[in-house]
């Protein structure tokens, strides 16, 4: 059995996530990176939670884990395999998906800090699909290089905003100018796409 609380978030992340979903009050929640987040909607919401994990054995250990929560009949497991192969650069396939869009999103998945399972892209190229215009989209581990390319790279056309380890934006689809307007933002303001709270 793996030790759950090794993987929980500090008080300050918790309170953060708390306010956002507070805000959104969303009916349907995607999550990338299945565990104690997974837990923590549902007992702060009334969502139907969609989550995602790439190793089939750690959602057989949080099933074990949850048995018997009464919330879980509204959070539904799904594996998946980050695809194609190949290392952080390599653009990778969202997973598919052919139901509502999500009201709020949580990106904190696969682990991209590690070569075996790099493919975090993916994740937020399924957040510009299948985000409900107006819902907020959130990505942990946002103090990482490659995490806040991810966001310029996929939200750089909207204010997003960070705090700690936490960023976050309210999701509207790009126009035809954002690539434009994306590249002046980032190139005269950085800080104003990833503004600092």
């Amino acid at each position: 059995m793996i030790d759950l609380q090794q993987f929980k978030m500090d008080p300050a992340e918790e309170a953060l996530l708390a306010k956002l979903l507070a805000e959104t009050a969303p009916r349907t929640i995607a999550e990338f990176g299945s565990g104690l987040t997974t837990r923590f909607w549902a007992q702060q919401s009334d969502a139907k939670i969609v989550t995602w994990d790439n190793f089939p054995e750690w959602i057989a250990e949080l099933k074990t884990a949850f048995a018997g929560a009464p919330w879980l009949e509204r959070v539904e497991f799904r594996g998946y395999s980050v695809s194609p192969g190949g290392p952080r650069i390599v653009q990778k396939d969202a997973v598919p998906w052919d139901g509502a869009p999500f009201d709020f999103l949580f990106l904190d998945g696969p682990r991209s800090a590690h070569p075996p399972s790099f493919g975090r892209s993916g994740s937020f190229l399924f957040a510009t699909q299948h985000a409900r215009p107006g819902s907020t989209i959130v990505w942990h581990d946002n103090e990482r290089g490659h995490e806040r390319a991810l966001a310029m790279r996929f939200f750089g056309h909207l204010r997003c905003r960070s705090r700690g380890t936490v960023g976050w934006c309210i999701w509207q689809p790009p126009s035809a100018a954002a690539p434009l307007i994306r590249a002046v933002n980032y190139l005269a303001q950085p800080s104003r796409i990833l503004a600092r709270e």
